[in-house]
């Protein structure tokens, strides 16, 4: 999704590394739902980091992914330059969130959006799926959903917030966070900044990168992470 929402023409020179995580892509499919703890996503970054020789970098999560990232700056700061969540929250998921998702058809849920409520209109590339693309979209998909259900046993980390030093920026739509608590949650970094872009939802938010980009290299800039250290 991030490269057909335009995110990697955007950010043309800084250094992108799209991460696989498990159960997803061309990464390993464990079928034991204990495989997929939040500790374990965190050290398969920590690996990635160190097999690409990389002591820190900025860190840009959407939905499950932002999930992650507060995990990773909560245990492994250090890894961490600067931290990106889109859509994404340090509570964990409920039960019933895991259940919902297995009973939704993955293809329609993505080319059925909500125009109304996400604020955009369905891409013509999640309309076009076929061949290896709904394939693997498919089975990430169906990764996602084990993913919820174990993730419902993590306890989050909100009570790690206030210990968080690392820069972080919060994105959300503001359809998907009604009661504002992305604020709350901010207010709770040492060093932490929302953006709520008005008008959109979870998948709206995301898909607008042109609006997205600027907000992120701004951010970046600020904090003194340039292309060439992110």
């Amino acid at each position: 999704m991030w490269k057909q929402a335009g995110y990697l023409d955007g950010l043309n020179g800084y250094r992108c590394i799209m991460i696989d995580r498990r159960g997803h892509g061309l990464s390993e499919k464990p079928r034991d739902t204990t495989d997929y703890g939040m500790e374990q996503q965190v050290s398969d970054i920590v690996a990635v980091l160190d097999a690409l020789h990389i002591r820190r970098a900025t860190y840009w999560g959407f939905s499950a992914g932002g999930s992650v990232g507060f995990a990773l700056v909560a245990r492994r700061p250090e890894r961490v330059a600067a931290f990106i969540t889109a859509g994404a929250d340090s509570k964990p998921y409920p039960e019933q969130s895991a259940q919902s998702f297995s009973n939704e058809d993955a293809l329609k849920d993505l080319q059925s959006i909500d125009e109304n409520e996400e604020g955009v209109a369905i891409p013509p590339w999640a309309k076009e799926l076929s061949g290896g693309d709904l394939e693997m979209y498919l089975r990430d998909y169906e990764a996602h959903i084990s993913e919820r259900s174990t993730w419902s046993k993590w306890s989050g980390e909100w009570d790690s917030l206030p210990r968080i030093k690392t820069p972080t920026l919060i994105m959300c739509g503001s359809r998907e966070d009604p009661g504002r608590e992305s604020e709350v949650e901010a207010k709770r970094l040492q060093n932490g900044r929302t953006v709520i872009l008005e008008g959109f939802g979870h998948i709206g938010a995301f898909l607008r990168s042109d609006l997205s980009i600027p907000i992120v290299k701004g951010f970046l800039e600020d904090v003194g992470v340039g292309p060439e250290s992110s």
